[in-house]
């Protein structure tokens, strides 16, 4: 009878559809962490949506469309998702969605706005892996800054958490290696890498690995074996930040080993990627490249794009220091 049909049918969709759902997610997830397939992720929250989410669920999906969103360079939608998710984190007082929030901040250059989620927050009684990566991130946001002391106190708070082969311990080494290297401790941040296990972290940071194990060696003044490093970067990047501070990274290099005309075509296909955010420390370097190789006026250009795309780093308290430069009009440098 075609009445008992449908509702046999109905009965087993209503049956089948949470794990579909929590199928799909886990397949979504795998995309974004795994694969960098953030399109994909994108098609698989559409369809979840459609086949009726919970809350809990709905919560999740929201978090993975600011991820994926930002992972696509489409800044400004990931920060307006991430600015709801501030607020959700706060009143579920969720870390892993804190977390997600924070990240978008300061992949959009918005760090004080990343600091600002954890403030009013209880502390922690037995803190978790969720709070700890928190930490991380906001390291990163006190060193964009210019606050590299409390950037590594966000760092020692974390090291009793971060036990085992857990993606927390193997993120903390980076971020130490990160601050050793770029405060004149390159040999301690080479011994810091050498415990490192990429298979901890998802696949689609391990160009950051790449590049932070580069900038090691840049600061050891091993141009060759930091340039093959940061290329190795930029052939596993899947995030579109990834492959614009690969560019970067190569412009420092470049401009570090004396081969100015080089820096600057690789500071120039950085300054073009549709990503364009952060980034302050890079253009400065570039301003400072084109001043040296005699073009002083696309210097100026350059130096006022770090107030444009990273204002409130430490990269542009420095241009906004320098005589004329905050306050003069021109050209764009690419133009």
């Amino acid at each position: 009878m075609p009445w008992l049909t449908l509702v046999l049918s109905l009965m087993v969709l209503v049956l089948l559809r949470q794990p579909i759902i929590s199928g799909l997610f886990s397949l979504a997830e795998t995309c974004s962490f795994d694969w960098g397939a953030y399109r994909g992720t994108l098609r698989l929250i559409r369809t979840i949506r459609l086949l009726g989410a919970n809350v809990p669920m709905r919560r999740m999906l929201h978090q993975l469309s600011v991820h994926a969103h930002e992972a696509l360079g489409d800044t400004a939608r990931a920060v307006e998702g991430a600015r709801l998710l501030a607020k959700e984190a706060r009143a579920v007082e969720d870390w892993g969605l804190a977390n997600t929030a924070i990240n978008t901040f300061i992949n959009a250059g918005l760090y004080q706005e990343a600091l600002e989620v954890e403030r009013g927050w209880e502390p922690q009684e037995e803190p978790d892996e969720e709070w700890g990566l928190v930490q991380l991130n906001l390291a990163e946001a006190h060193y964009n800054l210019g606050d590299w002391t409390a950037a590594g106190e966000r760092l020692r708070a974390v090291e009793e958490v971060a036990g085992g082969e857990s993606l927390l311990r193997h993120a903390l080494l980076l971020q130490h290696a990160w601050i050793q290297a770029h405060t004149g401790r390159g040999e301690d941040a080479l011994a810091t890498l050498e415990s490192l296990n990429l298979q901890c972290l998802p696949r689609v940071y391990w160009s950051e690995a790449a590049f932070t194990r580069a900038s090691v060696l840049l600061a050891l003044r091993r141009f060759d074996e930091a340039e093959a490093r940061a290329r190795e970067g930029l052939s596993l990047a899947r995030r579109a930040s990834s492959t614009r501070n690969g560019l970067f990274l190569l412009g420092r290099i470049s401009l570090e080993a004396g081969r100015l005309e080089e820096a600057s075509r690789h500071f120039e296909a950085g300054v073009a990627h549709p990503y364009q955010g952060q980034g302050g420390g890079a253009l400065l370097e570039w301003g400072d490249c084109l001043e040296r190789l005699g073009q002083a006026d696309r210097a100026r250009a350059a130096w006022r794009l770090v107030l444009e795309r990273d204002p409130q780093s430490a990269a542009a308290r420095e241009v906004a220091s320098r005589p004329g430069i905050a306050s003069a009009e021109g050209e764009i440098a690419t133009s």
